[in-house]
């Protein structure tokens, strides 16, 4: 089965302008709360976290998938009720949906979600066949990157641990191939370019295009992003130019 990642729309034509999110209003002091949902990533919370409102720029477009990149977004997915709904019905575990209504033109928008996903499937990567990467830096400033040598999941874990401490996010993986027969339809990776991805079987992909969910696109998930986003690439050809 084809998976793909789920990311934002870059067609001002569907979301108005990229990013839709202008700024966010904040409920408490967001440095030192540390019930403010920034301060949880990837783990389950256990408390009713305190979320942001995304105020979304008045050209932007209300979708179904909201761009944003204000503190308490980091990482996480803003999506509408009715996105939520499909994600509930494909995975059932590692999911927490918070509320956070967003903001547009001064009106509240309420059924919108902010995901906190807690359960991480590295082990749906077929480590062998993946690029694998990690940054150094040079004397005389300045960083390169350097392919690994890394073959299955303990070993990319073993070489995580070695230099976390020294130089964290330093590795990465830059092109993902994934193993055969993954059971899960929806689900999460680290440690990849761009931090996060979240992906979707061609199943669940159709679904939610079947549903006219909106401000989505979906990349192939073997592709690098230079790949996708490449002058005349695949990118292109499906969704039109930038």
């Amino acid at each position: 089965m084809k998976y793909f990642c789920l990311t934002e729309s870059l067609d001002t034509k569907i979301i108005g302008k990229y990013v839709q999110a202008e700024k966010a209003e904040y409920h408490c002091s967001v440095w030192d709360e540390p019930r403010f949902i920034e301060h949880t990533q990837f783990e389950k919370i256990h408390f009713e976290p305190i979320i942001a409102n995304a105020i979304l720029y008045p050209k932007a477009k209300i979708t179904d998938l909201i761009s944003v990149v204000s503190m308490g977004f980091t990482l996480k997915l803003l999506i509408s009720g009715k996105l939520k709904s499909i994600l509930e019905n494909y995975r059932k575990t590692g999911l927490q949906f918070f509320k956070s209504d967003i903001i547009h033109k001064g009106n509240f928008i309420s059924d919108y979600w902010i995901l906190n996903a807690y359960e991480i499937d590295m082990q749906f990567i077929d480590y062998k066949r993946s690029e694998i990467v990690s940054r150094k830096r040079k004397s005389e400033g300045g960083t390169f990157l350097v392919t690994e040598d890394i073959n299955t999941f303990e070993e990319f874990n073993r070489k995580q641990n070695e230099i976390k401490d020294s130089d964290p996010g330093s590795m990465f993986i830059k092109k993902i191939h994934l193993i055969e027969n993954i059971d899960q339809d929806f689900f999460i990776l680290l440690h990849v370019e761009g931090a996060v991805k979240y992906v979707v079987s061609e199943k669940l992909k159709n679904e939610i295009e079947e549903a006219g969910c909106t401000g989505i696109e979906f990349q192939p998930s073997e592709l690098s992003y230079d790949e996708w986003l490449a002058q005349e690439g695949p990118r292109e050809k499906i969704y039109g130019k930038i």
